[in-house]
């Protein structure tokens, strides 16, 4: 698996473990998930590279390799 979604709760809410997936958009899929079930501090590491992203960094990185391509 290529990328790992991390999050952190916020208060009251129960935590959710991480959760790794095989590209870029699934894991943007499971973020907005996480963040509209109320998580924040939502991280997503590219297990290639190392690079960590939030979503916006994300989803600019996924408009860059697509203009690239």
């Amino acid at each position: 698996m290529r990328f790992i979604v991390n999050s952190s709760p916020g208060a009251g809410l129960r935590f959710e473990p991480s959760a790794t997936f095989p590209d870029a958009k699934a894991a943007l899929g499971w973020a907005a998930g996480l963040e509209r079930r109320g998580m924040r501090l939502i991280r997503i590491r590219d297990t290639v590279t190392g690079t960590i992203f939030d979503e916006r960094q994300l989803r600019d990185e996924i408009k860059r390799a697509q203009g690239a391509a």
